[in-house]
């Protein structure tokens, strides 16, 4: 089984989590939130998901990589942080994407790759745990 077999269901959570985020129940919040970030991934690196408008749910999502017991998935993301000014990007899509273009050209690239790799090596797992969670606590 694969994150694929829930995209009806995963649509309608997308369309439901953009049009109001904070209705989401904390499980639906969860797979939201998980699943954005393994997407964001597989299109552009991490830095994909920070440079897009996922980047708003950061802290929300470091929170629930925490839950699902991916501690280390978590910390990437904390390191990536850390190169925003004052270890905290923005909520503001446009105010992470100034910072990310004000980074000096390469400067994080070696960084960013091998934080990438350290993802990679997890992805499957989280995503593993992520479809045990929707089909325990979602019910699908």
């Amino acid at each position: 089984m694969t994150l694929v077999d829930f995209q009806n269901s995963w649509e309608k959570l997308v369309e439901k989590g953009y049009k109001d985020y904070l209705s989401l129940t904390s499980d639906e919040r969860i797979w939201y939130n998980i699943q954005s970030l393994i997407g964001s991934l597989d299109n552009g690196g991490l830095i994909s998901f920070y440079y897009n408008s996922y980047g708003e749910r950061v802290y929300e999502t470091i929170e629930d990589l925490k839950f699902l017991g991916f501690q280390d998935i978590a910390n990437i993301l904390i390191e990536i942080n850390k190169l925003f000014p004052n270890e905290k990007p923005s909520i503001d899509i446009n105010e992470r994407n100034i910072s990310i273009s004000n980074w000096p050209n390469g400067k994080y690239e070696l960084v960013l790759d091998n934080l990438d790799k350290l993802f990679y090596s997890k992805e499957e797992q989280l995503e593993q745990q992520l479809i045990l969670h929707i089909k325990t606590k979602l019910q699908l």
